[in-house]
């Protein structure tokens, strides 16, 4: 699975092609977004949902501070990690998730993403 640089852009350039997305705010230093990460994001499942041609995953590491991922976050009324979101044409507002990621409801929701 290929992760892609968070940014603005790359979010409205996928829904303007009707790609569902995957966003990961992560960094170094958090514990839940380890948890997350081995618990959830590297399951064979998950992998294979989030490597589906329509699907683009994107990451955001807060490891260093940045004041990109930042404002990234107050945007959407969030001022911690971790931060995962679905958007697609059925969530075109998109779907915060849970700070502790679970594998059947990430799933569901990027089913639901597709419209």
């Amino acid at each position: 699975m290929n992760w892609q640089p968070l940014s603005e852009q790359a979010i409205s350039d996928a829904l303007a092609s009707n790609k569902r997305l995957f966003i990961d705010v992560t960094a170094d230093w958090c514990v839940t977004c380890k948890a997350n990460k081995y618990n959830v994001l590297l399951r064979d499942d998950v992998q294979s949902a989030l490597s589906e041609p329509d699907v683009v995953a994107l990451r955001g590491d807060w490891s260093q501070p940045s004041a990109f991922i930042a404002d990234f976050l107050a945007k959407r009324n969030r001022y911690a990690i971790p931060f995962n979101a679905v958007y697609g044409p059925g969530l075109s507002d998109g779907e915060i998730l849970s700070p502790l990621l679970d594998k059947r409801t990430l799933i569901t929701t990027l089913n639901n993403a597709k419209g």
